[in-house]
Parts: structure tokens; sequence; C-alpha cells
């Protein structure tokens, strides 16, 4: 082991400096995500692997060398720094703590009703990170396949707690990530999924037709599509169809935002054949999401996603939008979709994030800001890459503390009558 101690070392160090900067390069981004995302969120047991290969050298001292010595001493640094990453991590409680604040006030605990506030005084669990891919379902009744529109693809997971309730449950609606050309409905938001089950709510997992075969706004449709069912039929599962939220993370992140933005709104185009519903949302969770299509505030440089939008995403090019009756790039950014009477919003962003720039997440949160007064929750993490509410991390376990948190805090001003919808009526 004593001879391996240095390059392995040398990797891992390299790899962490790697992680904690954003480097802006067409051919990191990717790359850079997928190690920073292992390093930062998974930093403690990056740091056993470390002590492990140390411990493991110290038993091969009879094969030491100068290089050993010098793999010691950087390994020893490795574990320094994957400490202070896990720490950072575990801080990030802090963070939510201030943007919640700022955002509903210094009393927000308070404005929660005490039988909703009980089910998150306790906080996240301290150890949960020690599982990280351990999405326990003993809780829960998990019907899959549901189907909800006409389109493939328009099918639903349900998750329902096992604990009978005499009162309507709150709902919320998840819309997968995967950059509009992958992903399943049963393989994100599981921690906030197991979160909000434990505290009585009904999670609805979606599936959506994906592009290239499919363009945009069918994402969007079948969002809406799905929402339409739930209001339609949730209550048969014990859920309220008058409070439904919805979030989701990157790609979902997108379509999160605009289901909140766009509220029976151009329903022939986003509605078709289902122009009468209402596609109102109580509030909505947007994660890492991309939220300006036609980059009107030039931060992606040298690094636009036009291309890729135009050849996969959007069915016609940018330079196109005059040619056609609806301006379908405009309509999918929801920076251009901000209003007045829009629900609550919390949002979540990573300041390394190489997928989904965090200057897009500030700008649309100042349109938001701008545009409304109604809640506007924007928390930036430090040392925070894409994806990091996938599995369990501390980082993670605060950051679905804090959206379930917000989710209350709107649950219990409706359940007041304090909650105003996007008509401005009382609910």
């Amino acid at each position: 082991m004593a001879d391996f101690l240095f390059p392995i070392a040398l990797i891992y160090f390299l790899c962490i400096v790697y992680a904690k900067k954003r480097i802006l390069s067409r051919y990191s981004l990717i790359l850079q995500f997928v190690i920073a995302w292992g390093i930062l969120e998974l930093a403690w047991l990056n740091a056993v692997i470390s002590i492990a290969t140390l411990i493991m050298a110290v038993g091969d001292l009879g094969d030491w060398s100068f290089m050993t010595l010098i793999g010691f001493s950087l390994t020893a640094y490795n574990i320094f720094q994957l400490a202070e990453i896990h720490y950072t991590g575990k801080q990030s409680k802090h963070v939510f703590s201030k943007s919640l604040t700022a955002g509903l006030g210094e009393n927000y605990i308070e404005d929660i009703l005490p039988e909703r506030e009980k089910l998150i005084a306790g906080g996240p669990s301290k150890h949960q990170w020690l599982k990280p891919f351990r999405f326990n379902t003993q809780n829960m009744i998990n019907t899959d396949n549901i189907v909800y529109g006409p389109n493939e693809m328009n099918t639903l997971t349900l998750s329902v707690p096992k604990a009978d309730s005499k009162k309507l449950r709150p709902v919320m609606l998840q819309i997968h990530g995967g950059g509009w050309v992958l992903g399943h409905s049963q393989y994100q938001g599981l921690p906030l999924r197991n979160k909000l089950i434990d505290a009585g709510w009904i999670f609805i997992s979606i599936d959506y037709r994906l592009s290239p075969k499919h363009k945009f706004p069918a994402h969007l449709i079948d969002c809406k599509q799905a929402l339409h069912w739930a209001k339609e039929n949730i209550e048969e599962y014990g859920g309220d169809p008058n409070f439904i939220m919805t979030t989701g993370g990157s790609a979902g992140g997108h379509l999160c935002a605009l289901l909140a933005l766009t509220e029976n709104q151009q329903q022939e185009t986003l509605q078709p054949g289902f122009e009468s519903a209402d596609t109102s949302v109580q509030g909505a969770i947007p994660v890492y999401g991309i939220y300006d299509f036609i980059d009107r505030n030039q931060h992606r440089s040298q690094l636009s996603m036009t291309p890729f939008l135009e050849k996969t995403v959007m069915p016609y090019k940018l330079d196109e939008r005059a040619n056609h009756k609806i301006d379908l790039w405009e309509l999918a950014s929801p920076i251009a979709q901000v209003h007045e009477n829009r629900p609550p919003l919390m949002l979540l962003h990573g300041k390394l994030d190489t997928l989904a720039f965090v200057e897009d997440a500030q700008f649309f949160v100042q349109a938001l800001r701008d545009s409304s007064n109604n809640t506007c929750i924007y928390a930036e993490l430090e040392e925070t890459q894409h994806a990091f509410e996938i599995f369990y991390s501390p980082r993670c376990l605060h950051s679905i503390h804090a959206m379930h948190t917000f989710a209350e805090h709107t649950y219990s001003q409706y359940l007041k009558g304090d909650y105003i919808s996007a008509d401005t009526s009382k609910k």
C-alpha cells in the first residue's frame, strides 16, 4: 500500500481543488459536476477512505520511501480539507435560516399552525447522511404507473402516508430533471418525499414526454395535465385538491417555475384538450433550475445553451422567433412570465453549479421580487454544485428541512385563510 499512497493522495488532492472551483469551460462543465458532486456531498465518505489508506500504509512501514512520506502528509491535508467541506455542508442550516427569515419575517415559525409546526420542530436527522442512499419507504404506500394523460409517458407515482387522516392532506407535485431529455419520476426528490410523507403530505412524482422526440411546450403541457389530474382525482386518495404545491430540480426546476407562473394562461397552447381546467398551484420550490432560455442578461458568455436548446428542446431556432405567432422561446423562459399575482416561491441554488448557472437564479429572483410583493425566498449555497439534494448529505438534510418549513408555512396560511391565490381571491 505504501507505493500507492502518494498517487492516491495526489488524485484526491486534485479532485478536491477541482471540486471547490467553478471552471467555466465548455469541456469541463459536466466533468466538474460529476467530480464535485461526489466530493462535496460525500466528503465524509472520502475522508473515511483517505483515513483507511493511511492506516494500510502504516501497516506497510517496511516499504516506505520519501514519496510515501509526502503521500502521507498530502493525505492528512486532504482529510483536513474534506472535514472542512463536510462542516460547510452542516453550516448551510444558517443560510436557510437567514433566507427564511428574510422572506417570511422574524417570527415565521410562529406563523405556522402549532399542529403543523410540531412536524418540523425536530429539524433534520443528525445522522441520516451516514446512509446516503437509504430511502426508507415503510411509512408510505406507493402506487406506480397511474395514467394521467393521453400521451406516452403520461404516468405518475403516487405516494400516500400509511397512517389514516380525518382531514384532507396537502399535496406536493414533483417534476424530475434530466435536461429535458432523460430522467424518471422514481429516482429524484426522494429525500423530500420521505420528509413530507412523514409529515402527512401526499407526494406525486410525474413522468413527462422528453426531447428530442418531443419539443417544447410538450413537457409543460404534460406537467399541467398531471396537475389537472391531481385536482380532479387526488381527493379520492385523501389529498386536498385546493392545495397543491410543486417542486423540481434542474429541468424540473425550470418546469416547476413555469407551472407556477403560467397558471391558466395561453390555454390553447399550454392546455390543449383541457383549456378550461384550473392549472394554478399554491406554491413552488424550484431547485437549481434554468430560468431564461434567451439569456437576456448575457451571463453565460461563450457557454450559451442556445445550440443545445435549438437542436434538442425547442421546435424552431432562436432567430426564427419573429416568424411565429407565439414566441415559444419567451414562453419557455420563467423570467419572462413573472407577474404580480404569482404564488409564493422558494428557490435554492449552489454557487458552484456548472450546469445551471447561479447567475440565472439571481436574475430570476430579482425579477420575481421586482414584479410582486408575494413571498420569494432565495437560498444561495456555498461550495455547492448541481443536484445537491438527490441523496442524503448534511446539505441535503438542511435543504429539505428548509423546503418543508416553507411548505408548512404556506399551508398554514392556506388553512388560516390568509393565503392569496393567483387570482387574488382568498382561499
